[in-house]
């Protein structure tokens, strides 16, 4: 791979560093391969070791007689290793039962002996120059913990198509960051304006309240300083934002390096089988939300409601930490790294799962794995959510916006030739990235607030005297974003466009569509399980 890295990127450092990388028994001999590309795109003088760590895993009955060959061959790694590496770079500590990412991981960080460890899995691939940036930057603020900026390897042809730093010939362009949705995934995501204004120059770190699991630095007696990996996780899952939210929460920084680049091959699916069927990143998510968020992990059983009231393990030890460290809330997190991330229980008309009174539910469709896609389709789900999840939770804004996330319901007329005369089709309904001035023009945001309230208010005045007609006092405007707003008829449940007045319907039970409001209509009738 070629290295993408502005030529004004800062490196000199006298760090060094240790590469953890958890491995296969099955595949020991490939990950050695991808050790040479490690260290021979990596200076000597800042590398001390890699590690390669093997947990024991096994991929069941798929290839089994690789499998024998790859278990006659162990005896003879070592001797391959000394003969390759004999200055003893290259090291392999192997586990003797399976324990998964997480404790692989950890042991792999117990038995560096450098100054700095990187976690490296082993579907990432070294550019040349990726290691000084991090060492760098590290060396520059020691509680600061880096992410390189990933390059998307395709897992068929192994090309890289696409990678998420961009450079003019001035510097950096772009670079999206971590974050996570609120069912615990890890997610990309463009930076927040306030994260980019701290910046005084383009190849500066960026702030992310998020990292993937799979590849960072920072100081080994740091990431002991701060607990670890929480020992009570199983197999992987949760860990990337558990240690996320430590790192912000007891005092450091998260940043991602548009210095630095590294490979990474996304899987269709997890590649290796686990004993029993049990949901582990469900389990160590629980874990996290319980440890970190407070009175916020609400948010966390409103995208996994099937947690809700399950077993996730002793979490006093992990509570200890956070006290010794006096790490600060969830609230200050939410004030300040986060004060971008959509909260749903904050300031809303409504939150939760949104259903018709026919029992059909507003549902996100799945069109692709992109969390902030342009534009996606809005479903109804067909029968009633007894168990809440990510896909069906929605909330109102006070300031009219039916939000998933960063997606927005707003309603349009898609137009064109027919016959040739230009013809617009029925109003539809689908999910858009919210209005730029929602989220970045206070003035604009407090002008909508004001007329959701005013005309709220006018609905309530009108159910006085006319109980069933309350939408009829809406008055529709043509203000900027409009087609984005709705209002809700809290008694009667009727959630209706400011653009047109017109009330979302179900009546299809497939896809929600805008309609003339309707008296007592069952599919007009939307309430949402949570109300502000």
């Amino acid at each position: 791979m070629q290295a993408y890295q502005n030529q004004k990127c800062n490196v000199l450092t006298m760090l060094m560093a240790t590469i953890v990388t958890p491995a296969s028994k099955l595949l020991l001999i490939v990950h050695l391969e991808t050790a040479r590309l490690k260290i021979n795109r990596s200076p000597p003088f800042l590398l001390k070791e890699v590690i390669l760590v093997d947990d024991g895993s096994t991929q069941g009955m798929v290839c089994f007689v690789l499998f024998m060959v790859s278990e006659l061959l162990l005896g003879h790694l070592s001797d391959y290793v000394r003969e390759n590496w004999p200055d003893g770079i290259v090291r392999i500590v192997r586990l003797q039962k399976r324990t998964g990412l997480i404790r692989a991981r950890l042991e792999g960080a117990k038995a560096a002996t450098a100054d700095v460890v990187v976690f490296l899995d082993a579907h990432c691939e070294a550019t040349y120059r990726w290691l000084e940036p991090l060492l760098y930057r590290i060396h520059q603020k020691p509680d600061a913990v880096v992410v390189p900026a990933i390059a998307n390897i395709d897992r068929f042809t192994l090309k890289v198509f696409r990678t998420d730093v961009r450079y003019t010939e001035d510097g950096w362009l772009s670079l999206r960051v971590g974050s996570f949705a609120w069912d615990g995934m890890f997610i990309f995501e463009h930076p927040p304006r306030s994260a980019v204004t701290k910046r005084r120059s383009n190849t500066d770190t960026i702030e992310s309240i998020n990292m993937p699991g799979g590849l960072f630095a920072m100081r080994r007696d740091y990431f002991f300083k701060l607990g670890g990996y929480d020992e009570g996780m199983e197999v992987w899952g949760g860990e990337n934002l558990e240690l996320s939210l430590r790192i912000w929460q007891c005092g450091g920084s998260l940043e991602f390096s548009p210095c630095s680049t590294v490979g990474h091959v996304y899987r269709a699916n997890h590649p290796y089988k686990f004993p029993g069927s049990k949901d582990y990143n469900g389990y160590n998510t629980a874990r996290v939300a319980d440890v970190w968020m407070d009175m916020y992990m609400d948010n966390f059983y409103l995208a996994r409601g099937d947690l809700k009231g399950t077993d996730h393990g002793d979490v006093s030890t992990r509570r200890q930490i956070r006290s010794d460290l006096r790490c600060k809330s969830f609230q200050w997190f939410l004030d300040n790294p986060a004060a971008h991330k959509f909260v749903y229980s904050r300031n809303r008309l409504g939150y939760g799962s949104c259903c018709t009174t026919e029992g059909h539910c507003l549902l996100r469709g799945n069109d692709g794995s992109e969390y902030r896609k342009q534009t996606m389709s809005l479903l109804l789900t067909p029968s009633r959510v007894t168990v809440h999840s990510w896909a069906t939770l929605f909330a109102l804004t006070d300031t009219g916006l039916l939000r998933k996330d960063w997606n927005c319901v707003r309603l349009r007329r898609a137009g064109g030739p027919l016959n040739s005369v230009w013809v617009f089709t029925p109003h539809i309904v689908d999910l858009e990235i919210c209005p730029l001035e929602e989220l970045e023009e206070p003035k604009q945001r407090e002008w909508w607030r004001a007329w959701v309230a005013d005309q709220m208010k006018r609905i309530e005045q009108r159910q006085i005297s006319h109980p069933e007609q309350g939408f009829q006092a809406v008055q529709t405007t043509n203000q900027r974003g409009a087609h984005f707003r709705w209002l809700y008829d809290k008694i009667h449940g009727k959630l209706i466009n400011a653009q047109t007045g017109y009330c979302l319907d179900g009546i299809d039970g497939q896809r929600p569509t805008p309609k003339p409001c309707v008296d007592d209509a069952p599919s007009q009738s939307w309430h949402f399980s949570h109300h502000g």
